[in-house]
């Protein structure tokens, strides 16, 4: 089989050689140098390094340098930033996979929106996409301005009132690809798994420590696993079914306050920052490799075996600058069975990511029970400070 990779996540997230046999199938890597510099020198494979330009122009960087005639047999692109350019790419190329339709619904987050209020049994946020939609009057309070196709919470703004989100996009950003949302204040949840032929399997339910919009302002982020229960299977079959995702890893955010489940967004991808990891650690699942094998028709290699712990992460920032300051780690943290590894970088990088290699710091835990876990990761947020 000759497959083109689309790389743009971390290798050692995605190990595509966990499927595919780099000796057995010829493998092309195409990506920017940046992305391909992570690519092990013992595996056999091929690699197109593409220009700075193809951040912007993706589809044509890359069809400027693969054709038809080179007889791909798939291309793969599991990254959030480049599944909807590969609709075009395999289009271009006579390859089969999502249609640039079925993809647009889990980006464009009004898009996604309407087919849950479709459905007419899922709660979601009141929200607006048009300046004509104003003068119909808004909700009290709080109110999110976000891009439509935005991920990593980039450009979105918090505002006080709707009117402060209207004058704010109006005079900041536009109305084109912008929407408003109704703040929800209620716990954040995050929903990991992936869609084999219609069937949602190895799904598990975590909870945010802060928020990715607090992230955005600085502010640490983490989640830790919780008890996966029959509201939350039910409410992830549910929304599966009215984005009409089919196949793939999936990342469903939504509020939960007790009772109800409040949609907020979704993507038929992998779910970033350590979730790869952590649902490895409690499940024995890597999810990339489930993904890879559905969509290569190749053999699933053997899962590592499952865990009764629960596990969770914390990422602290590197976009906003600690002035040099290292992140001291108290030595009761360093030296608790709660602690399961952490990786200090001394990052300081100017841009918001979730990928721990650019971080100062970031760290994974685990616990007997969710509250357990919960505790001491707030324990880690009170007593890791800088100095």
């Amino acid at each position: 089989m000759k497959i083109l990779i689309l790389h743009q996540a971390p290798f050692k997230k995605m190990r595509y050689d966990h499927v595919i046999d780099h000796q057995q199938h010829q493998v092309t890597y195409i990506g920017l140098a940046k992305h391909l510099s992570d690519l092990p020198e013992a595996l056999r494979y091929q690699k197109i390094v593409l220009p700075p330009a193809a951040e912007k122009n993706l589809v044509s960087e890359v069809l400027a340098r693969v054709s038809p005639s080179d007889d791909y047999s798939s291309l793969l692109a599991l990254s959030e930033y480049g599944i909807l350019e590969a609709c075009h790419i395999r289009a271009e190329l006579g390859l089969a996979g999502p249609s640039y339709e079925q993809i647009e619904v889990v980006r464009d987050k009004v898009k996604m929106k309407q087919r849950i209020a479709a459905r007419g049994t899922l709660r979601y946020p009141r929200f607006i996409d048009a300046p004509e939609q104003v003068i119909q009057g808004g909700w009290r309070g709080k109110t999110i301005s976000k891009p439509r196709d935005g991920a990593s919470s980039q450009g979105i703004t918090l505002h006080e009132s709707f009117a402060a989100a209207v004058e704010y996009v109006e005079d900041k950003t536009g109305w084109n690809n912008y929407e408003l949302e109704e703040f929800i204040d209620a716990p954040l949840y995050h929903f990991d798994g992936v869609v084999i032929a219609g069937e949602v399997q190895h799904l598990l339910a975590s909870r945010y420590i802060n928020s990715p919009l607090k992230y955005l302002a600085g502010v640490p982020v983490g989640s830790f696993q919780v008890v996966l229960n029959d509201t939350f299977r039910r409410f992830i079959d549910e929304v599966i079914a009215a984005l009409g995702i089919v196949r793939g890893c999936f990342h469903i955010e939504a509020f939960y306050d007790g009772e109800t489940c409040i949609f907020l967004e979704a993507a038929n991808r992998l779910g970033g920052a350590r979730i790869v990891e952590t649902h490895r650690s409690r499940t024995g699942v890597h999810l990339p490799s489930v993904e890879i094998s559905d969509y290569l028709a190749l053999p699933l290699p053997r899962q590592q075996p499952a865990s009764t712990h629960y596990f969770g992460f914390l990422l602290y920032p590197a976009h906003h600058s600690l002035d040099a300051q290292m992140l001291n780690i108290p030595e009761g943290i360093l030296s608790s069975p709660h602690l399961v590894s952490f990786q200090r970088t001394g990052a300081q990088a100017d841009i918001l990511t979730y990928n721990e290699d650019l971080l100062p710091l970031s760290l994974i835990a685990r616990a007997e029970t969710p509250h357990q876990l919960q505790l001491f990761l707030q324990r880690c947020l009170t007593e890791i400070s800088t100095h």
